[in-house]
């Protein structure tokens, strides 16, 4: 693909900023850990506190599906098969990010019917559905065209909002709509419709750096778009609203990595939640987002200076474990249903498609036989689901080494980067996986904090290398005095 930005001095350092000085985390090659080891011994108490964190307002970050672990479960015993239904209304988009995991772009046309979207809704109702995710591409340019011409922006996307609270409300049930969004198209009426319906947000924001962020975007003027659409949001109330949740999902890579914590700061005094998502090999970002990568040691340290400034700053204490902040955990492969603008129902929406493999694709939306129970009661999505459940890994995602796996706090972090992504035990670099079925069988995140934690248990992790990626942390952070945390 390529970019529409033009190359300059600047722009060609924040792309190349040397993280390649970190390459080779590990100093001699990393083993399994034997009967006995683990990467995490939790205290009940750091249990505790985990469970009262995820309970404490309702979890909207990527992959949570609304609830906490504890309370899906209850669900599923209560025989409530699907929990969260997420919509790719539409591939096309107003950006065309160098690292889309949907390959969407403004040329994309794909799209879900109105008609069909209604129709299986209906379903979602009596099958208790309670939360469903409008995704993309941008939902904001879904356009169907037998509801007619469109007279202002996201005309017919907010009729598909309102046709799924008005099948709830007709019989008397709460559901919550999610959409992901990357703000540029948000005007202040858009602003005010959302607020009207409640919408929680999940908005793009990758960096505070104007320049990199139209690069990532590929479109000139998108970080002031964006900036623009977040001023929006706010004036109508979200950042302080209780109502109005908008959790910010960031990518990480070896551009973003540097101003992280600045953006952070940033988010977190808007009164916004942050979700950082960590690229790794998946969609579009194969090229020069892997060609200097991220590894677990970043995310790590990445972390560890996130929680100590929530604690310092905005009274939130927590103690990084999992592969998401604040130690979410990714819940969609339980009860969750994607169905991507071809009409293909999977688990995930970035989960291995049919040009990779049947194994992770239910059903079709345009079959002629199609029915959302009678795939919810499916033998290949009951298999499936199965097979997650009992294919952790052997090095740090599984009940045996981790207390997070052990107490239902997650089960392998992100199955999508387990299946196209792996750790290379010798070196720690993140390279890429082979094995797709690996996304339920011998699951393991490669980009967890704990194979970090692993490698200093055993020895053999770099001398130095920890306090060199702290050093470039602080050197870069400007919104905050990060080195008095080392005090």
């Amino acid at each position: 693909m390529k970019n529409k930005v033009p190359m300059t001095d600047t722009l060609s350092a924040l792309l190349n900023p040397g993280l390649n000085s970190e390459k080779k985390p590990f100093a001699r090659p990393l083993k399994e850990p034997e009967k006995g080891d683990k990467v995490y011994s939790l205290t009940s108490e750091e249990i505790n506190k985990i469970r009262a964190l995820r309970g404490s307002v309702v979890d909207l970050h990527p992959g949570m599906g609304g609830v906490t672990p504890d309370k899906l479960l209850s669900m599923i015993k209560q025989g409530i098969k699907i929990t969260s239904l997420d919509y790719m209304i539409t591939r096309g988009c107003n950006f065309e990010c160098t690292w889309c995991f949907a390959s969407s772009g403004p040329s994309k046309d794909e799209y879900l019917p109105y008609d069909k979207l209604k129709e299986i809704t209906e379903e979602a109702f009596d099958l208790g559905v309670m939360l469903f995710i409008l995704t993309g591409g941008e939902p904001l340019v879904y356009k169907d065209p037998k509801l007619g011409k469109q007279k202002k922006r996201a005309e017919h996307f907010f009729k598909v909002v309102k046709m799924i609270y008005d099948i709830y409300n007709r019989r008397g049930k709460k559901v919550k709509i999610m959409t992901f969004d990357d703000v540029a198209l948000i005007t202040p009426e858009i602003a005010e419709q959302f607020a009207e319906y409640e919408v929680a947000l999940c908005t793009k924001g990758d960096t505070l750096i104007e320049e990199l962020q139209d690069y990532k975007a590929n479109q000139i003027g998108a970080f002031k778009k964006m900036q623009d659409g977040y001023r929006n949001l706010i004036k109508v109330g979200y950042g302080k609203n209780p109502s109005l949740r908008l959790v910010v999902n960031s990518v990480l890579d070896h551009t973003t990595f540097d101003g992280m914590l600045d953006l952070h700061m940033w988010v977190m005094e808007n009164g916004f939640d942050h979700s950082i998502v960590p690229v790794h090999y998946c969609g579009a970002a194969e090229g020069e987002d892997q060609e200097i990568g991220i590894t677990s040691l970043h995310v790590k340290v990445l972390y560890d200076l996130i929680s100590m400034i929530d604690k310092d700053i905005f009274n939130i204490d927590w103690a990084p474990w999992s592969a998401f902040t604040y130690n979410k955990t990714c819940n969609r492969n339980r009860s969750g249903l994607h169905i991507r603008a071809n009409g293909d129902v999977t688990a995930c929406s970035e989960s291995p498609g049919k040009d990779a493999t049947d194994e992770y694709t239910f059903a079709n939306i345009y079959e002629n036989d199609f029915s959302l129970k009678r795939l919810a009661n499916s033998e290949k999505l009951i298999n499936y689901r199965t097979e997650f459940a009992r294919g952790y890994g052997s090095y740090v995602c599984s009940p045996d080494v981790c207390d997070l796996y052990k107490n239902d706090l997650c089960q392998g972090g992100c199955a999508t980067r387990s299946a196209y992504s792996r750790v290379n035990y010798d070196t720690g670099l993140i390279v890429k996986n082979d094995e797709l079925n690996n996304y339920s069988e011998q699951r393991e995140d490669p980009l967890c904090p704990a194979w970090t934690n692993l490698a200093i248990k055993q020895g053999i992790l770099r001398e130095g290398i920890l306090e060199s990626v702290q050093k470039r942390i602080v050197k870069h952070s400007k919104k905050y005095d990060v080195s008095k945390l080392f005090l």
